[in-house]
């Protein structure tokens, strides 16, 4: 399996690495994030996908659940 360099982004920042071994990008960033996958449109966190074989690089948003706001108060 061909290796991937996994970029996990906070706006523009890097804020953490990973290499891995996967199928594909897709694959690649399921590993390292275990969560809902989407293409990239508005995501604060997101993740950049580097395929060194094809010379290729990919972005991928979180789907992240919204914060929940308590009006009661």
């Amino acid at each position: 399996m061909p290796q991937f360099h996994v970029e996990e982004m906070a706006g523009e920042t890097v804020i953490a690495r990973h290499v891995t071994r996967a199928a594909d990008a897709l694959s690649a960033v399921r590993a390292v994030t275990g969560g809902q996958i989407s293409a990239r449109t508005d995501h604060q966190r997101w993740f950049r996908v580097v395929d060194e074989r094809s010379a290729s690089v990919h972005e991928f948003g979180v789907e992240e659940p919204p914060l929940r706001t308590d009006f009661a108060k």
